[in-house]
């Protein structure tokens, strides 16, 4: 993968606690699976954003209607486990929370492969795409999908943590089962709109819409020995399968787990707020990575401070060469001063890498 940018990407996506009491955005299941809903809400969102936000690129001034088939401009997850008969709960100000079905070791090994083309909770997101497409001729965005052990912890509960060491059998099962079903699902999805990550993390879009972004949120409740000899091989069937595609670790451990991802081969990871980013490097030398801060450390602390913070991070990954910048989830109450803080930090980056560059050109030649 060989995708090279002449700037560095950055982008922000706000918690939908910040939609609902800045724009009263509510997020119920129409939110979600509607056409229409998902048109005006989508149209109300990028207009806000750019009304706020509008000088660092956010947003679009004349917001016009777009077949935008998933929740592009949050950060959410729920339907693979959905179809495997997790209950999702949706609120008005909040992304929806599903309840694990805390199966036990039998009823896992009695699950089968969904079959999507029949089941009505995938159905209603191939109804909501039929009908858009249907009005506007195209289609774009995508349906976020989940990861192993991501959805296994959903499923199973916490009992998989356990399994990892204890039943390898199950393990397989579940995970067989949710690599074949998230294969199943981003292949239907980037088929029709030519992407299946940008739900995941919206900096993908910059970078190349079609890569497809394997979520590991949970992987940082294990050790890096259990991820390779019971999990890897599943992410290896993934990245494979739906290649161009990597890793989103939001954990700070992103360093400890970077050594194993490459024996997936990624081109892409999400490296998590406290993780080790020189290290990341080091393990993935010629990957994208997307450097993510702190929503939560965003709430308090300055701008001086976030745009101490967006430097060292680049500094660490060695610079402006495939190297992404993203703050995710950002609360209601984050100062709109620290959001304007990150892009301004990643400019002020971009240009002193010019000056420097054109500096050693000049002694060059």
């Amino acid at each position: 993968m060989g995708i090279d940018l002449d700037h560095i990407p950055v982008d922000v996506v706000f918690h939908a606690r910040w939609w609902h009491e800045h724009y009263g955005i509510t997020f119920d299941e129409g939110f979600f699976v509607d056409p229409r809903r998902r048109v005006e809400d989508e149209c109300r969102m990028r207009r806000a954003l750019y009304e706020r936000f509008g000088d660092l690129g956010l947003g679009e001034r004349d917001a016009r209607p777009r077949p935008i088939v998933g929740p592009v401009l949050l950060a959410t997850g729920h339907v693979l486990t959905t179809l495997f008969g997790c209950e999702v709960i949706f609120r008005e100000a909040t992304g929806p929370e599903v309840v694990a079905l805390n199966l036990g070791a039998e009823d896992v090994m009695a699950l089968e492969l969904p079959d999507l083309a029949k089941h009505p909770v995938w159905q209603a997101h191939v109804k909501m795409m039929d009908a858009l497409e249907e009005r506007f001729g195209y289609l774009e965005g995508d349906i976020p999908v989940h990861g192993i052990i991501n959805a296994a912890l959903e499923i199973r509960g916490q009992e998989f943590l356990i399994d990892l060491l204890e039943n390898p059998a199950l393990v397989d099962h579940l995970g067989w089962l949710i690599a074949r079903t998230a294969i199943a699902m981003a292949s239907e999805v980037r088929g029709r709109t030519g992407s299946s990550s940008i739900t995941v993390n919206r900096i993908i879009e910059q970078i190349d819409p079609y890569i497809h972004i394997v979520p590991n949120c949970s992987l940082q409740m294990i050790s890096p020995r259990t991820y390779q000899e019971r999990l890897l091989k599943f992410d290896q069937y993934l990245l494979q399968e739906l290649a161009p595609a990597g890793f989103h670790h939001c954990g700070g451990n992103g360093h400890l787990h970077a050594p194993v991802y490459a024996k997936a081969c990624p081109v892409y990871m999400d490296v998590g707020w406290g993780s080790d980013v020189a290290a990341v490097r080091r393990a993935l030398p010629n990957a994208w990575l997307s450097l993510r801060l702190s929503p939560v450390k965003l709430m308090t602390c300055s701008a001086e401070e976030v745009c101490e913070d967006v430097w060292r991070l680049l500094d660490a990954a060695g610079g402006v060469h495939r190297t992404a910048v993203a703050c995710v989830n950002m609360d209601y109450g984050t100062p709109d001063e620290n959001v304007c803080a990150i892009f301004r930090a990643v400019s002020a980056y971009e240009k002193v890498h010019r000056d420097r560059v054109g500096q050693t050109d000049a002694v060059g030649g």
